[in-house]
């Protein structure tokens, strides 16, 4: 009785192994162009949209290029009157933003940076702080 209990669990361990396993992440996904995704990024100090902003992406990163070069920009358009910068064709994967602009109603220049993941393709809104 012991062998055929021990040789259940055996079995019963064996086939609920492959499900142990982490499911795939995509945090090491490098993104970029090619693909079906968008994403909509719109830049607000304390509040109010910035109103003149330019949007800097960097594929592949969480983080500031190191060597200060970007892959891509945009500038806001108006969209209904929120500020937006349109990245389309995107793979899932990492992206940076960095923008910089004038804000009319604090009179100043106002930078900000905001990080996404994408693990599928789909379209996203990202609002991006600016100090």
């Amino acid at each position: 009785m012991k062998i055929k209990t021990l040789i259940f669990l055996f079995l019963v361990a064996a086939i609920s192994l492959p499900a142990c396993k982490p499911k795939s992440s995509c945090v090491n996904s490098g993104g970029g162009k090619g693909g079906f995704a968008s994403v909509s990024v719109s830049p607000s100090h304390y509040g109010a949209y910035v109103d003149s902003c330019k949007i800097y992406i960097k594929y592949g990163t969480l983080s500031t290029p190191t060597n200060g070069v970007y892959d891509d920009s945009a500038w806001c358009v108006m969209v209904d009157t929120i500020p937006v910068a349109t990245f389309s064709n995107l793979k899932a994967g990492l992206y940076f933003f960095y923008g910089s602009g004038y804000h009319v109603a604090s009179n100043a220049y106002v930078i900000g940076q905001v990080n996404y993941t994408m693990c599928n393709e789909h379209s996203a809104s990202i609002l991006m702080p600016t100090y």
